[in-house]
């Protein structure tokens, strides 16, 4: 059960006391974990929890797009090829909140077993219209098999879910002994994360805090938080890294926001590429990677 169900805020990650942050997302309050440094969306049970909508109209645009599907790829090499590294060839997966089936689609090309999972069935229709193996998240229990898959992936996907102890639960349920289960996360840690609250605070009319706190993110995970979660679901954590977002991915998303008037406005297309290469040049990471074993059988 999540934290925003319960009459306390309790931290998701670690189970830890949260303190207010004073700031709210629409119509939760954030809190932060006095033990992990997690941070948290939390309701009261008379504020019910709004329907999350991952998959708008332009998503499926920034996500089909070449360049954008090409800094995936890569991305994808990078992290496959460090974890087979440590574990051996990974040859079966279950992607778990595919969308449209890029990373599918970059399984499928290098002769591996993929089958993914989503909740938007217009994301399943299109991942399913290229050729890939995509179907509802209701029908999980369905690609349980005897001896389990090698990997589980959850790219963005686990600050999206009310409960990520039972998404862990459920991803470890499908692995065989010794398969690890592979997250991508916004790191918590970011260094513009307090910076872009404290603007918003002492100038309400500058949003830019919209870009990084908003409800469809139930959990903004730190470090520790995610590997204690790992180890409750019991994983062993064999891996962690930090990454940048996608820049095509994120260079066509300020240009959404541009366009709407949101997020840091007219001002975010000429503002990301210097910051970009800022962060590139400092190697500040804004992504949390972390890989999770099963222990061995015996």
């Amino acid at each position: 059960m999540s934290a925003a169900a319960h009459g306390e805020p309790r931290c998701p990650a670690c189970g830890g006391p949260g303190k207010s942050r004073r700031y709210k997302v629409e119509h939760f309050d954030l809190y932060r974990c006095e033990l992990c440094g997690t941070e948290f969306l939390y309701a009261s049970e008379d504020r019910p929890r709004a329907e999350a909508t991952y998959w708008d109209a332009y998503k499926f645009e920034i996500y089909a797009d070449d360049a954008v599907r090409d800094d995936y790829a890569n991305r994808y090499e990078q992290i496959l090829g460090r974890v087979e590294s440590d574990v051996g060839p990974i040859r079966s997966l279950v992607d778990i909140g595919c969308g449209i089936g890029n990373f599918l689609l970059w399984a499928k090309e290098r002769g591996l077993d993929a089958v993914g999972v989503d909740v938007d069935h217009d994301a399943i229709a299109t991942a399913c219209d290229r050729g890939l193996d995509a179907r509802h998240v209701e029908d999980l229990d369905a690609l349980r098999s005897a001896g389990g898959v090698d990997a589980v992936t959850l790219w963005d996907v686990i600050e999206h879910v009310d409960d990520p102890l039972d998404m862990l639960e459920t991803a470890r349920s499908l692995l065989r002994p010794g398969g690890v289960v592979i997250l991508e996360t916004p790191d918590v840690r970011f260094p513009a994360r307090p910076f872009v609250i404290a603007v918003r605070k002492v100038a309400e009319p500058i949003r830019w805090s919209d870009m990084l706190y908003y409800s469809d993110h139930q959990t903004y995970f730190s470090a520790r938080g995610l590997s204690t979660l790992l180890g409750r679901a019991g994983f062993d954590v064999i891996d962690q890294q930090g990454m940048r977002s996608p820049s095509a991915k994120m260079e066509r998303l300020f240009r959404v926001w541009a366009d709407a008037g949101s997020g840091a406005g007219k001002l975010g297309p000429v503002l990301y590429k210097p910051l970009d290469r800022t962060m590139q040049a400092a190697r500040v990471t804004n992504k949390l990677i972390m890989v999770g074993r099963v222990p061995d059988a015996g």
